[in-house]
């Protein structure tokens, strides 16, 4: 009854309905196309950030002598994701034996959990085998490798003066991206690179010799691979390292420059917003207070014909629900047209990159924001228009 008599009401009185749902739409469209820019940019920025495990890596600019402690320890840390030790980079150099030619390559070590695998769609649930291998794209490239086919890895050393050297046959597991893992490299497993750095240093590991003399010290690393967690954990983590006095380079600047972004956005957004709502809400108000004016012989009729102050209300809730709904519907198809003209200006410059876009939680909050915005100024109109009013006087301006 009360939706029915407010629908109709709103009908009589178009007019005055369309300017404000007009006025509602040209208050929440710009809003929704401003914050689906501030989301879409800061989105873009992160995902970017996110895709590139780079970004999350933690490298160290010198060799130092790290002990089974230290990676015990920093394992343990919470902004710790990924971490596996790594040997010298002279002890990492090998040779690829091909027909006619020889490459020579540096080795990484790696283990289950490797974003650099991960992300280069590799599936990677257990750990290599001794024999098996994963090779960088640039060097798969060069030398026409693809998954399946076996290569010869060479490691030499001088001992005694002499050249000596042991030849292993590897079975290529996967193909590392160019972008996490650049020149001519390859990913072993730890236990295959420890038997490298010994055979290089004099012993003789049972991966790649005999095992006649293998090291019983207890074993040092030059560096590490490490990656944060997330982007939020990179920045904790490069102080901790830094307070453990290693010199350590990472992406922190970046990171902090899409945080300040965030943060200016964020602010610009606030401004803009709470100016935006607040002329936006006195001039709904006014077109509101107006209507309400000019329906007040309506409503007093109404009282007049039993219906109570509260059913008043009731109606005036009802329409100013109904108002909001058409008003969000109209905002929604300008957003469209706005955030359309965007991303396909922008998107031929950043790559089909989606500039502007909104989620369906963020829809569902402005849907929710815009019809409480509505009903609070029309409760507030109603009660000033009808709180102090007698039937009596309203019927005689009539």
């Amino acid at each position: 009854m009360l939706f029915k008599l407010a629908v109709r009401h709103l009908l009589f009185e178009r007019m005055m309905t369309i300017c404000q749902i007009a006025a509602l739409a040209c208050l929440m469209a710009p809003l929704l196309l401003l914050f689906s820019l501030r989301f879409g940019i800061l989105q873009e920025l992160q995902n970017q950030l996110l895709n590139d495990p780079k970004v999350l890596a933690l490298t160290l600019d010198t060799s130092y002598r790290l002990d089974a402690t230290f990676f015990k320890q920093l394992e343990q840390r919470p902004e710790v994701g990924f971490l596996v030790p790594q040997i010298t980079a002279l002890n990492a150099l090998i040779d690829l034996k091909f027909p006619g030619t020889v490459a020579r390559v540096s080795v990484l070590p790696t283990k289950v959990g490797d974003p650099v695998v991960l992300r280069s769609g590799i599936p990677y649930e257990q750990e290599l085998a001794h024999d098996e291998v994963l090779v960088s794209y640039d060097l798969a490239q060069v030398r026409e490798l693809s998954p399946g086919d076996s290569v010869t890895m060479v490691v030499s050393r001088i001992q005694n003066g002499k050249r000596e050297s042991v030849r292993t046959q590897l079975k290529i597991k996967g193909i590392v991206s160019e972008r996490f893992v650049g020149d001519d490299s390859l990913l072993l497993n730890l236990d295959m690179v420890n038997a490298i750095d010994d055979y290089r240093n004099g012993f003789n590991p049972v991966l790649l010799s005999d095992g006649s003399n293998v090291n019983t010290h207890p074993r040092l690393y030059a560096k590490f691979r490490l990656y944060a967690k997330d982007l939020e954990q990179v920045i904790p983590l490069y102080y901790y390292l830094v307070d453990q006095h290693l010199n350590v380079s990472s992406k922190v600047r970046e990171i902090e420059n899409v945080k300040a972004l965030a943060h200016v956005l964020n602010f610009i957004f606030g401004v803009i917003a709470s100016v935006s709502l607040i002329g936006g809400a006195l001039a709904l108000t006014g077109l509101v207070l107006s209507a309400l004016r000019a329906s007040k012989r309506n409503f007093v009729l109404l009282r007049l014909m039993g219906q109570g102050q509260k059913g008043i209300y009731s109606v005036v809730l009802v329409e100013g629900m109904i108002i909001s709904a058409l008003g969000f519907i109209l905002s929604l198809v300008l957003y469209s047209l706005g955030a359309g003209i965007f991303n396909t200006y922008f998107g031929t410059t950043l790559g089909g990159s989606m500039i502007s876009q909104l989620t369906v939680g963020h829809i569902a909050l402005f849907f929710a924001a815009t019809v409480l915005l509505v009903m609070v100024i029309s409760l507030s109109c109603a009660k000033f228009v009808f709180l102090k009013a007698h039937i009596a006087d309203i019927l005689r301006e009539a």
